[in-house]
């Protein structure tokens, strides 16, 4: 049984690109996935304990930070991955992205101070890396060597708690594979 598509111009939607990604990198969702994967013994928590995601101090400003910058470059890329993984008209597909970047742009980059050339090179850099990462073969998978650029990002060095590894890898899998599904509900102009 096929359901039908929503049909949508291709600003509507980037729009509902722009909506995902806002809905990833704000500091409610960020603190409310840091429960989420917060892996110590429930014992040994109390309200004096900080907050943490993959291992950071969400308390911090620097962690913090660090932690919402990879998470917006990376989410980005993910919206890219799953458009280039679902769209079969690559002209569409990347008038659809030029103008998601636009909007994210002109809502959260503009206004602090970065030029749109500076930010899409910045932005470029990031997805190469995550690419050639894709791209590298490993006997776990090419995603175990992303996540590892990811660990790697965060931390300053690859950390080798299993739990952080796999937990990053859980993010990127389910984000990918939510991104992918919602975007097949769309038939684009």
């Amino acid at each position: 049984m096929d359901t039908q598509k929503v049909k949508v111009s291709k600003e509507e939607f980037a729009e509902a690109l722009f909506y995902w990604l806002a809905k990833q990198v704000n500091t409610k969702t960020i603190k409310q996935t840091a429960k989420i994967f917060d892996l110590r013994d429930k014992e040994q928590k109390d309200s004096s304990e900080t907050e943490e995601l993959f291992g950071l101090n969400l308390k911090n400003k620097r962690d913090f930070n660090k932690l919402v910058e990879e998470l917006f470059a990376l989410n980005m890329w993910l919206v890219v991955r799953a458009c280039e993984r679902v769209f079969e008209d690559v002209d569409k597909r990347d008038e659809c992205l030029d103008i998601f970047h636009h909007l994210v742009y002109q809502r959260l980059i503009e206004g602090t101070g970065e030029n749109l050339g500076g930010w899409m090179k910045l932005m470029g850099a990031k997805y190469i890396e995550y690419i050639k990462a894709m791209e590298t073969e490993h006997p776990a998978g090419p995603a175990w060597v992303l996540v590892t650029v990811i660990n790697k990002n965060l931390f300053g060095k690859v950390n080798l708690d299993a739990f952080v590894q796999f937990n990053i890898g859980v993010y990127v899998a389910e984000s990918i594979k939510a991104l992918e599904e919602a975007i097949k509900q769309y038939d684009i102009e």
